[in-house]
């Protein structure tokens, strides 16, 4: 049975995300500006044993009608839909403003339980701020400071009060498969959200011609042919991979990167109606460099003519830019017109096998032996032997080698990891692979 969920509610720059990454511990992006949180971004919060959901929303404006307002709107009501609380936060530095008196109208149409929440209170001697929000009419207001962590113990107890008692904050159901990290990565506007929200089974992610719309990590939860998938949408990357430029913007790549890292398999998209670019191509070497398994998504392929659309050529070109990747898969697809998703959940499902495959000590030794046979390695003065090798984990596949002692080329070391993933059956998931001295017998 799954926790109840507390939706986080107001007007932009209220302090809400702050008040998320409080309560959950996670980091969604903060910022001074309005308007950095758009997308639904959910977490846990536990306290005194029980434990609920918490969700962080966009601010909304209500009447504001450009696109990406409407967006954020559209979130908010799903939101508001599926919870079973909501926290309407307002700003006590600020106070009441024409916008508050709206929203609280909306909200109390919406019939859901509601606690008002007065941030930015961050003393005693300010408490009196809070008198003013009465006004709103709702019967169960508490005063707090997300920034500076004063008053969420009250709060926390009022929301687990506020929560239907048939409804006991719970673990999640125990689940008979393992769930499968998987990533999102990308430049902007490649259509990361369109494929996140087929794949979740409903718009979590909001999808805008804007670039760069998603900013915090968006996850959800699926499953397919009986094997649990947690996937993470992240932020467009449009800068090189490195810190600098415009404060959120570095924040949302931050996030990506790390989402990319924690993950067991990472979807790559390009857009297969530009060339691939420098920038695709290090998004790519980012997942090579910590052995992350990626399959490379050509998307928006229903734009092109016929004679683009033909996969041998198609693949040919994308491959010729990737060689550095060569056993990723290359799946074309229309996110929008749902082409080539059954492929891509099928590759899925292999690579998740895969990568979380253990092999036995004999067979890894055998494929060693064998490895070593073909090609052995040559040093300056000592020539280094390869004595046995041992598997240390899953995700990716990790293994050590013992030697005996001597430095082995990088060469030897690439076409060790290529030899050995090949006769162990790691098609498109690459191997990691350390080497270590053989320990010496005692007397």
């Amino acid at each position: 049975m799954k926790a109840p969920l507390v939706a986080i509610v107001g007007a932009p720059n209220v302090g809400k995300s702050r008040l998320f990454n409080r309560l959950t511990g996670k980091h969604s992006i903060v910022h001074d500006r309005p308007g950095v949180t758009r997308d639904r971004v959910e977490g846990i919060c536990e306290w005194s044993g029980r434990q609920f959901r918490l969700m962080d929303t966009g601010g909304w404006i209500p009447g504001d009608r450009d696109e990406m307002t409407r967006g954020v709107e559209r979130q908010v009501l799903k939101g508001i839909e599926q919870s079973a609380l909501l926290l309407f936060v307002v700003d006590g530095r600020r106070g009441l403003t024409p916008l508050d008196q709206d929203l609280a109208d909306l909200f109390r149409r919406s019939g859901r339980p509601a606690l008002l929440v007065v941030n930015k209170v961050d003393s005693e001697g300010h408490e009196g701020r809070a008198a003013e929000f009465f006004s709103l009419g709702f019967s169960d207001l508490v005063a707090v400071s997300a920034e500076e962590g004063r008053g969420l113990g009250l709060l926390v107890d009022r929301i687990l009060e506020a929560l239907p008692e048939q409804s006991p904050a719970c673990a999640p159901a125990h689940r008979t498969s393992p769930t499968t990290g998987l990533a999102l990565l990308g430049k902007p506007n490649v259509g990361k959200s369109t494929l996140f929200n087929l794949l979740a089974g409903e718009e979590r992610a909001l999808v805008s011609t804007v670039p760069g719309t998603t900013r915090d990590p968006v996850d959800a939860e699926f499953t397919h042919a009986g094997r649990h998938y947690r996937i993470v949408d992240t932020a467009g990357l449009r800068r090189k991979l490195r810190s600098g430029g415009e404060e959120v913007e570095t924040q949302s790549v931050q996030r990506a990167l790390s989402a990319m890292k924690q993950a067991d398999l990472v979807v790559v998209l390009l857009d297969a109606t530009e060339p691939a670019t420098h920038q695709d191509l290090a998004v790519i070497g980012a997942c090579q460099k910590v052995r992350r398994p990626l399959i490379v998504a050509v998307n928006k392929t229903d734009r092109l003519t016929a004679p683009d659309r033909d996969r041998p050529s198609l693949e040919r070109n994308i491959r010729a830019r990737l060689q550095f990747a060569a056993e990723a898969p290359v799946i074309p697809m229309s996110a929008l017109r749902r082409q080539g998703i059954r492929e891509l959940l099928r590759v899925l499902d292999s690579m998740a096998v895969e990568t979380s495959r253990r092999v036995s000590t004999p067979d890894l030794n055998r494929a060693l032996e064998e490895a070593v046979k073909r090609r052995t390695p040559s040093g300056k003065d000592r020539v280094p032997r390869l004595y046995y090798m041992t598997q240390t984990g899953t995700s990716p596949p990790s293994f050590i080698v013992f030697t005996n002692g001597v430095s082995i080329s990088d060469s030897y070391r690439r076409y060790l990891a290529r030899h050995l993933g090949r006769a162990l059956g790691f098609t498109h998931v690459p191997i990691s692979l350390r080497f270590r001295s053989k320990p010496r017998r005692g007397p």
